[in-house]
């Protein structure tokens, strides 16, 4: 390994996780992560959050960053002890058809770490995140995924294609050795994430660790309400002030306290979820070709 280069990579996919091994990597005794969950840096993406181009404070913690800098890159990993294993977690490395080849220039022996999950329920989880953040405006699932296509990252409505797996993660198979890829499956992860952790550690070199605080749910989706007054608070200059003005586990604490509500979350109807399984059949039959793994009793 390269002690001066990151050394492994989470890269997806998008609501398959990734926030869960984020934290659970963290609170590794040998794994140093940037206080900035997703950086973005080996992507080539847009945000319609403006907040994200911003250069990230040292101190504080955020979510997602598009980091374009390598010098800001660089910084976030400044504190790390030359003991420590660093790592990155950015699911649009595996959506960005460009990631693989900049992270491979970038460092040709990292190690890659894929976590893919039914492409059904994951575009159903990103439609509701985005319902329920104020960037999706369908009122179903069927009218969002058969809307005009906005072909960004952040707030973009490509539910579906995001779901496509074969490409996205044929372009690692490509340019990295097989070794250096570990695919695991969401449905059966979740089930026993300490298991899968640790599975994770052996693939990095690392020993094993269960000393993990399981007590909060990772980037789970949640119901707004108030949404007017949401969509006041996201006016820019609004944002911007509060961006400043309160810390991140405040502004957490106060959406919790005023706008999450717990009504219970429409389902897939089951005419769309059968038109789906016909969408992805060939993409997914390619995919276990190539990976040698059996996703459809997995997922169907």
């Amino acid at each position: 390994m390269n002690k001066d280069k990151v050394e492994f990579f989470v890269v997806g996919a998008a609501r398959s996780g990734t926030t869960s091994i984020y934290k659970h990597f963290s609170m590794h005794p040998e794994i140093f992560l940037p206080r900035v969950k997703e950086c973005n840096f080996f992507s080539n993406i847009e945000s319609l959050d403006q907040e994200v181009y911003k250069t990230p404070k040292k101190e504080k913690q955020y979510h997602m960053k598009i980091i374009t800098s390598p010098e800001v890159y660089s910084s976030l990993f400044s504190e790390a002890e030359d003991d420590l294993l660093k790592g990155e977690v950015s699911p649009s490395y595996l959506w960005d058809k460009e990631s693989a080849k900049r992270i491979y220039e970038y460092n040709p022996n990292a190690k890659i770490i894929i976590s893919i999950r039914n492409p059904i329920y994951r575009a159903y989880s990103h439609y509701l995140m985005h319902l329920n953040t104020g960037y999706e405006k369908q009122p179903t699932f069927e009218k969002a995924i058969s809307a005009k296509k906005i072909r960004i990252w952040g707030g973009g409505n490509l539910y579906l294609e995001m779901g496509l797996y074969y490409e996205q993660i044929r372009s690692y198979f490509e340019l990295f050795d097989t070794d250096q890829i570990k695919i695991i499956i969401y449905e059966e992860w979740v089930k026993d994430i300490e298991k899968t952790m640790n599975d994770l550690h052996v693939f990095l070199g690392l020993k094993p660790f269960n000393n993990y605080d399981l007590t909060k749910k990772n980037n789970e989706t949640i119901h707004l309400k108030n949404g007017n007054i949401i969509n006041f608070l996201r006016q820019k200059n609004i944002k911007r002030t509060l961006n400043k003005l309160l810390p991140e586990e405040l502004k957490d604490k106060i959406k919790r306290t005023f706008f999450v509500d717990n009504i219970e979350k429409q389902e897939i109807n089951p005419e769309t979820y059968e038109r789906l399984k016909e969408y992805y059949k060939n993409d997914i039959s390619e995919l276990e070709k190539m990976i040698g793994l059996e996703l459809s009793q997995n997922w169907y």
